[in-house]
């Protein structure tokens, strides 16, 4: 499965994200960063780091439910552990939920470059919804 992930519109632009996983109480993302998203100091921006991990959180938040599809995640609260630099290149994201109830979910994502060594982290708490018909 490799899909670009739909609710993101206006990072799809500049950013494409993918599923490569969803289900089993995994998530799995994949995006590459370019020379556009880095700062002076030529490593990727740490807002986009962020946003990618924010994403991985909401989504992942229902990675384990029989039909991910029909849920909705909006993060309530995330802290993100920045770990080493990163520059252009192909990342995954790969997030689950640790515990919780059925609306109010615990995740964990973590940022991997190429070479599959983290270079971010983050937790947070997600409000999980029924999508719209």
């Amino acid at each position: 499965m490799r899909e670009e992930i739909d609710g993101v519109p206006m990072l799809s632009e500049h950013m494409p994200i993918y599923v490569a996983e969803w289900g089993g109480g995994r998530l799995v993302l994949e995006s590459a960063f370019g020379d556009e998203h880095l700062n002076r100091a030529g490593i990727v921006h740490g807002g986009l780091i962020a946003a990618l991990l924010d994403i991985g959180i909401a989504a992942g938040a229902y990675a384990d439910a029989e039909e991910p599809r029909q849920w909705y995640g909006m993060t309530v609260t995330m802290t993100v552990n920045f770990v080493s630099a990163i520059g252009p290149g192909p990342v995954s994201c790969e997030s689950g939920p640790t515990g919780g109830s059925t609306r109010t979910r615990h995740v964990e994502a973590r940022l991997l470059n190429q070479g599959r060594d983290v270079v971010a982290a983050a937790t947070g708490v997600v409000k999980v919804v029924e999508r719209p018909k």
